[in-house]
């Protein structure tokens, strides 16, 4: 099997607008995902955790699994280029792959204009979200301009995995739910799914947004 193509990122946005959920994959869930006994910077090692990261590679429900679009002019081919190898033996050739750049302006700098965001800005516009993270330099409630009511529920910033019942639990069941929480967002999205909730994993969304208005970098507690 070789590493497959995959939806492009203004798709794949398109997609997730018309009530699609995401879940997506970067080299760190990758990682778990391949071995119980990795972990990465923000989440350390657990065999439940990379157990769900393999299957869902092969089946998620109803929602989008997004991986890295490395077959794209990225910038970044080099870096992906030395991960194809071993990631590809974790895919599935029965599936469609959307693109897990979707959020990452870095990886695929030819979504970092107006439309894209604009379309961004469409996830909360006029709607009530519930919006789940665990630092700063993700989305937060004074970087979503238009929306309606925004229920935040914060989690720990290393390690979510250790609460991930009990996140869910205080998550319920609304309509659209925004997570930005690392390898525990990619589960989280297709259990929410499962649950008829709208549930996006947005990963980096929130900090690419920031620069691309130009603010200053949020301040980290002591």
């Amino acid at each position: 099997m070789i590493y497959p193509d995959v939806l492009g990122e203004m798709e794949t946005l398109d997609l997730v607008l018309s009530g699609r959920s995401l879940a997506r994959y970067g080299d760190g869930e990758f990682k778990i995902a391949r071995s119980p006994g990795i972990g990465i910077k923000s989440q350390k090692a657990d065999t439940l955790l990379s157990r769900r990261l393999a299957s869902i590679l092969h089946e998620s429900g109803d929602c989008l699994v997004g991986i890295p679009n490395i077959r794209s002019q990225t910038p970044k081919a080099e870096f992906w280029g030395r991960v194809a190898p071993w990631a590809t033996s974790l895919l599935s050739n029965r599936r469609l792959y959307v693109s897990s750049f979707v959020s990452r302006a870095d990886s695929a700098p030819w979504i970092n204009c107006e439309e894209y965001w604009d379309k961004v800005e469409q996830l909360w516009r006029g709607r009530d979200v519930t919006l789940v993270r665990g630092s700063g330099k993700a989305f937060t409630p004074a970087r979503m301009p238009g929306a309606g009511r925004i229920t935040e529920i914060m989690a720990p910033k290393m390690n979510a995995w250790s609460e991930y019942q009990s996140l869910l639990d205080r998550i319920g069941t609304p309509d659209r739910v925004l997570i930005s929480l690392g390898p525990t967002a990619t589960v989280m999205a297709v259990d929410l799914c499962a649950r008829g909730v709208h549930a996006i994993d947005v990963g980096h969304m929130g900090s690419f947004m920031r620069k691309w208005n130009r603010e200053p970098e949020p301040e980290v507690a002591a």
